[in-house]
């Protein structure tokens, strides 16, 4: 189904009370007093990390991501994480392991010269898990790592027109993996090659497209960077990513 937000986005609320959690319920991230968590500077471990063709610790990534996928550059005022989109599907996220009903909002910075059509291969991602109702699903496995498991997936996208911005479609089922949402954040060749500031309400999208779920149980267990199979080569531009009360 596609839906389309009826309520205000903003970037400040107030604080929403913290769902009870359970003894065996994995340690959640704290966030920093002021209700701002940092996800994606970059800030200068993450760019040292870059420069040398790794990620800081925190950082995992999954698919087929090439070697040049990934630089840093000062466009304007952001210095910002370029992500190369060449044909292969791949991703790196970040592990939060936050409340979704403590911190609902996240909000990040954009620059990107689009696709001639479709939306844009590079998509910012959040994945959620119920800690206490219905088991996850691994979106991938690293390793050992548990990192992708998680029971839904929003995504956060660039269409090919401005027309459908705030619009939820989903939700989609994707074989053995968690069902997943796209939000369609911005769009359009005429919002190309200037920076876009953007926030969004994750309880927001996830209440529309899950309401059966219960909220309370929610964890935001990772924020990352998803590239999309496409025959189209193209890069996105990306900073300041942080989640918020």
């Amino acid at each position: 189904m596609s839906l389309t937000l009826r309520r205000p986005i903003t970037a400040i609320s107030m604080a929403l009370a913290l769902a009870t959690v359970s003894a065996c319920s994995p340690v959640r991230d704290a966030v920093p007093l002021g209700g701002t968590m940092s996800v994606l500077g970059p800030d200068q471990t993450f760019i040292e990390a870059v420069s040398t063709g790794e990620l800081p610790a925190g950082w995992e990534t999954s698919g087929s991501m090439p070697a040049d996928a990934l630089s840093v550059h000062q466009i304007g005022k952001f210095k910002a994480i370029s992500i190369k989109a060449d044909g292969r599907p791949y991703a790196l996220i970040r592990r939060t392991n936050a409340s979704l009903l403590a911190t609902p909002f996240l909000s990040w910075a954009w620059h990107t010269q689009p696709p001639n059509t479709g939306t844009h291969p590079v998509r910012i991602i959040v994945g959620l898990a119920d800690r206490v109702g219905k088991p996850s699903s691994a979106w991938w496995k690293i390793g050992g790592s548990d990192a992708g498991e998680v029971t839904r997936i929003i995504e956060m996208t660039w269409n090919e027109t401005a027309l459908g911005r705030g619009t939820v479609i989903g939700p989609r089922a994707d074989g053995e993996h968690p069902e997943s949402a796209r939000y369609i954040a911005r769009g359009g060749g005429e919002q190309a090659n200037r920076w876009w500031v953007d926030a969004v309400d994750l309880s927001l999208i996830h209440r529309q497209v899950w309401p059966a779920d219960t909220q309370a149980n929610m964890d935001i267990r990772f924020i990352g960077i998803a590239v999309h199979k496409t025959r189209n080569p193209a890069t996105m531009n990306i900073a300041a990513i942080r989640l918020m009360r």
